[in-house]
């Protein structure tokens, strides 16, 4: 690795590339004078002792006088950046020291009074990005204690199939956490997207899920431990419309969306009266049971 090289990696450590020059041309030499540090480096006599001085604060080198002159030995490398880490967490265990005593106190007594009267979008998590909505509901959903309940309808936030969310719900299932489904299924759907849909429910029924069909949902909503509600919006107005995620941290609105949701429970039908009712149309399903 060349000088060059050298110098530039040291740049991030916390050394100047003055200092990184002048502790490199040290390495080659047992000890030197400043004015002598200053003829074999680009740094000026007037400059050099100011680097020297860092160099000693950050014991990266020593100073010591022999017959009256004052001579500059390097610190070994392995032994040098010892010592800087050491400064560092010195410097970062004083400020540490400083906030916990003087600041943290006074700062969280104005953060307390500030948040006494809590600001209603506090609650509110507006998310644009379909991945980022992705990540956030899959977080949720990872994390649920008890209760899992969907609308599930068109465009699907997940960009995968419509059975993209499989071994998530069979993980949530696996620890116990109850999961029910109201799923849109209108009747001008093709046949092929209901066969699709129908195969999809029963995989979901087949690891735990309570799972229901009904012609038509209001929203995308997906309901948690009765706390934290999720529902997409399509943004009409957008030459190319586009889902908007809101997540409400709640349990009043969770509870109301709750009620609506059984409204709809109620009012949607299993699985065997949606083939039964359909099944002239859907040939290709085999009835089980």
């Amino acid at each position: 690795m060349n000088l060059n090289d050298l110098t530039t990696k040291l740049l991030p450590l916390g050394v100047t590339g003055r200092e990184a020059e002048v502790y490199i041309a040290m390495l080659k030499n047992s000890a030197l004078t400043a004015t002598e540090i200053s003829k074999i480096t680009s740094v000026s006599l007037n400059k050099i002792y100011e680097v020297l001085q860092n160099l000693v604060k950050k014991k990266m080198c020593t100073e010591n006088y022999l017959n009256g002159v004052k001579l500059f030995r390097c610190i070994e490398p392995k032994i040098a950046f010892q010592n800087i880490f050491s400064v560092y967490q010195e410097d970062i265990n004083r400020k540490k020291t400083l906030y916990k005593e003087e600041l943290e106190e006074s700062l969280m007594s104005l953060y307390s009074q500030e948040k006494n009267g809590k600001n209603p979008l506090d609650y509110i998590e507006v998310v644009s990005d379909r991945g980022q909505a992705t990540d956030r509901f899959l977080h949720i959903q990872a994390n649920a204690k008890s209760e899992i309940l969907f609308f599930s309808k068109p465009p699907y936030v997940n960009s995968q199939s419509l059975g993209g969310n499989i071994d998530e719900i069979e993980n949530v299932c696996k620890s116990n956490v109850k999961v029910k489904s109201i799923y849109e299924c209108g009747s001008n759907e093709s046949r092929e997207y209901k066969e699709n849909l129908l195969n999809v429910i029963e995989h979901y029924e087949s690891l735990g899920e309570e799972s229901r069909i009904i012609d038509a949902l209001p929203v995308k909503l997906v309901i948690v431990d009765e706390s934290i509600s999720i529902f997409s919006l399509i943004d009409n107005v957008a030459f190319n419309p586009q889902l908007t995620t809101m997540i409400v941290h709640h349990p009043v609105f969770a509870l109301s969306q709750k009620t609506l949701f059984e409204v709809y429970w109620n009012k949607s039908i299993t699985i065997d009266e949606y083939k039964r009712e359909n099944l002239s149309l859907l040939s290709k399903v085999v009835l089980q049971n």
